[in-house]
């Protein structure tokens, strides 16, 4: 009976503690950035060239995973559904 009402432990995910924190982090550091250029006058450039870090790393894994895709089906003749490379 004790067990009913004992209070449950409650489970905190850290690792999404840690990427929202990064997250919002990132936010406010880009905010601060685009308002100091603001004040500076400063023209904000948006493009390939003027990507963060984290974007440019983005671009990075999505362009080799569409690479190592086109090679598993038309180089080496797997089908896009056949388990494993």
């Amino acid at each position: 009976m004790s067990n009913r009402y004992k209070k449950k432990k409650e489970v905190r995910n850290k690792s999404r503690d840690m990427l929202v924190d990064f997250y919002k982090t990132g936010r406010e550091w880009d905010k601060d950035n685009r308002q100091r250029r603001e004040e500076a006058g400063e023209k904000e450039n948006r493009g390939l060239r003027n990507l963060n870090t984290f974007e440019k790393t983005c671009v990075v894994i999505i362009v080799l995973g569409i690479i190592l895709f086109i090679v598993k089906v038309f180089v080496l003749g797997h089908s896009i559904t056949a388990p494993g490379i």
